[in-house]
C-alpha cells in the first residue's frame, strides 16, 4: 500500500497518512506504475473516485486544492472531466470550492481549453454540480452556448448566477412573509382575488381557503377607514378569535395605540401596507407577539450544504423583512422577538427593525438542529408555561433539515411534533384558547429529507393551529420574478377568510 493507493481505495487515515507524509509529500505525483494511479496527485485521486472522507482529511492536512497531475490537470477539472458518477460527488466538488479550487481553471492542451462546468456539461450533467461551479464564477460563453443546447429546465435553472440568484431574494423574503399576514389576517373579508388560489397551490398550505368567489385586487381594495371603523373591526376579531384572555376591554392601551399607527400608516401612499385593507390585517397581526425561530445550524452555511445554497443570506432576508412588518404599527416598546436553535443572543426580545440586522449580522451557523428542544427550552418555557402571557404567540419556525442533535442530546425526529402537541395540551389544561399559540413552519433550501419531515407534520392531525409549507419556497416564484406588480399583489393579498385548521 502507498499514499496514492491508499487516497485512490479511500481508506486514508489520520494516522496512515501521518507516516507516509514522513517520507513523501501530500502533493507529489504517483510514479507507482500497474495501479491506475500514475501521475495523479493523491488528493485528484480521492476525488475522482467519489471518496468524499479522504478529501476532506487532505484538504485537513494542507494538500493544495489546485495542486497538479500531470498534463497540468488540478483536481476539480478531474472530477468532472472523468469522475466517477456517485451520490456525493457534488459534495466533493463543493468541498474542492469551498477551499477557493479555481472554477475558472482551464488549460489549452487539455480538450481544447475545457473548464470544468464545460466538463460537466458535456459528460455527467449534475444540476448539483452545475450550480456550484457556476456561483464560484466557472461560467463561460462556451458553457452558457452547451447548457442552452441541452435544453433542460433543471440546467437552465442551474446556469443561474449568483447575481440572479440575490435578485430574487429580496421579493422571495417578501414573498414569504406575506404568508405570516396570511396566516394571521382570519378576518371575514369578501375582498379576496384568484391570486389566493395561487397561494394555496404554490406553498401546498394545509387548511380550508373558505375563500368567496373572486374579484379583482385593484379594483376592489376598499376605501380608507376611520379610527372607529379599526376599532370595531378589530374588536370583532378578538371576540371570534376568544382572545379577550389578553385583551379584555375595548380601551385596552396596546390596541389603542394600533389603532392610531393604523391610521397614520394608511395615510402612507409609498408602501402597499398602507392600503386600507392591508393596514386592517397588519393591526390584527400585530396583536400577536411574533417570535422568529431561526436555523442557525451548519447547513445553513452553503459551504456545509451538498447543494452550496447560501441559506443563512435567504433566511437573514426573510427575518428583516419580517421584522419590517412586524413593527410598522406596534408601539415603539414592542417589536419581534429573535431565537436561534444554537445561538443565543444577550438581548433578544422587543427588537426594532436596526436591532434585528445587527443581531442577523452577528450570527454565524454553525452546529447541530435540536429544534424540537430548544424550541421548549428558548421559546415555550420562557415565553409560555413559566410566565404570565400577555398576547398570543405567533411562532414562525425556519428550517433547513429534519431533527438532528449530538450524541446524547434528547432530540429525536419526534421531538418538534411532540413539543407542539405538549403545548397545545397546556394551553387547554389552563383556560387558555387554542390559538393563543400558532406556530408556522418553513423551509428554506432544497434538502429532500426536509420536505419529507415537513410533509409529516402537515399530514399529522393531531397538530392543531399549526401551519407547514411543504415545498421550497424559493424555487416556487421563478415564474414571479419578472413581475413586479404580482409579487407586490402577493404582499397585500392577506386579509383572507378563516381557515380551516386540521383536526
Amino acid at each position: 500500500m502507498s499514499l496514492h493507493s491508499d487516497a485512490a481505495a479511500g481508506v486514508l487515515t489520520e494516522a496512515v497518512l501521518d507516516r507516509y507524509l514522513k517520507v513523501c509529500s501530500i502533493d507529489d505525483q504517483s510514479a507507482e506504475r500497474g495501479n491506475g494511479t500514475v501521475g495523479f496527485t493523491p488528493l485528484a485521486l480521492a476525488a475522482q473516485n467519489g471518496h468524499v472522507d479522504t478529501v476532506r482529511l487532505l484538504l485537513l492536512k494542507g494538500a493544495q486544492v489546485d495542486a497538479l497531475s500531470s498534463q497540468r490537470r488540478t483536481p476539480l477539472w478531474i472530477v468532472t472531466a472523468r469522475g466517477r458518477d456517485s451520490n456525493n460527488r457534488h459534495e466533493i466538488v463543493g468541498d474542492l470550492l469551498s477551499h477557493h479550487a479555481r472554477a475558472e481553471y482551464f488549460d489549452p492542451a487539455l480538450h481544447g481549453g475545457s473548464t470544468p462546468l464545460e466538463n460537466e456539461l458535456r459528460r455527467l450533467r449534475d444540476p448539483e454540480v452545475i450550480r456550484l461551479l457556476v456561483e464560484h464564477g466557472g461560467t463561460t460563453d462556451e458553457a452558457t452556448k452547451l447548457a442552452a443546447e441541452l435544453g433542460k429546465p433543471e440546467i437552465d435553472d442551474a446556469m443561474q448566477s449568483t447575481r440572479q440568484r440575490s435578485q430574487l431574494r429580496a421579493a422571495i423574503a417578501g414573498l414569504i412573509s406575506a404568508i405570516a399576514l396570511f396566516i394571521i389576517a382570519w378576518a371575514d373579508n369578501p375582498e379576496v382575488t384568484a391570486i389566493i388560489d395561487g397561494v394555496f397551490k404554490k406553498f401546498a398550505i394545509s387548511g380550508d381557503k373558505g375563500i368567496s368567489q373572486p374579484g379583482n385586487l385593484v379594483e376592489e381594495i376598499s376605501e380608507p377607514k376611520s379610527k372607529e371603523d379599526f376599532r370595531k373591526s378589530i374588536s370583532t376579531f378578538v371576540k371570534e378569535k376568544e382572545l379577550h384572555k389578553f385583551f379584555p376591554t375595548d380601551d385596552n392601551p396596546l390596541l389603542e395605540t394600533l389603532v392610531n399607527k393604523a391610521v397614520d400608516l394608511q395615510n402612507d401612499d409609498t408602501s402597499v401596507l398602507g392600503q386600507s385593507t392591508n393596514t386592517e390585517s397588519l393591526v390584527k397581526f400585530a396583536l400577536y407577539q411574533p417570535v422568529i425561530y431561526c436555523d442557525d445550524s451548519g447547513s445553513m452555511d452553503p459551504a456545509h450544504n451538498a447543494k452550496g445554497e447560501d441559506r443563512w443570506a435567504d433566511q437573514r432576508d426573510l427575518v428583516c423583512r419580517i421584522a419590517s412588518i412586524c413593527t410598522q404599527v406596534v408601539p415603539d416598546n414592542f417589536g419581534m422577538h429573535l431565537r436561534f436553535i444554537n445561538t443565543e443572543p444577550a438581548h433578544a426580545n422587543d427588537l426594532r427593525m436596526p436591532d434585528v440586522k445587527e443581531i442577523m449580522s452577528k450570527v454565524q451557523p454553525g452546529g447541530s438542529t435540536e429544534i424540537g428542544v430548544n424550541l421548549r427550552k428558548r421559546i415555550l418555557e420562557p415565553l409560555v408555561y413559566n410566565t404570565k402571557m400577555t398576547r398570543p404567540l405567533f411562532v414562525s419556525i425556519v428550517t433547513d433539515g429534519i431533527p438532528r442533535g449530538p450524541s446524547g442530546s434528547q432530540e429525536t425526529r419526534d421531538t418538534l411534533r411532540d413539543e407542539i402537541i405538549k403545548c397545545q395540551d397546556w394551553l387547554l389544561a389552563n383556560g387558555f384558547p387554542p390559538r393563543s399559540v400558532v406556530f408556522q413552519i418553513s423551509q428554506i433550501g432544497s434538502e429532500e429529507s426536509s420536505k419529507k419531515f415537513l410533509k409529516s407534520l402537515k399530514d399529522d392531525s393531531r397538530l392543531t393551529s399549526v401551519y407547514i409549507t411543504t415545498q421550497q419556497l424559493d424555487s416556487e416564484f421563478r415564474e414571479l420574478k419578472q413581475k413586479e406588480r404580482d409579487l407586490e399583489a402577493w404582499v397585500i393579498a392577506s386579509p383572507l377568510r378563516q381557515p380551516t385548521f386540521p383536526g
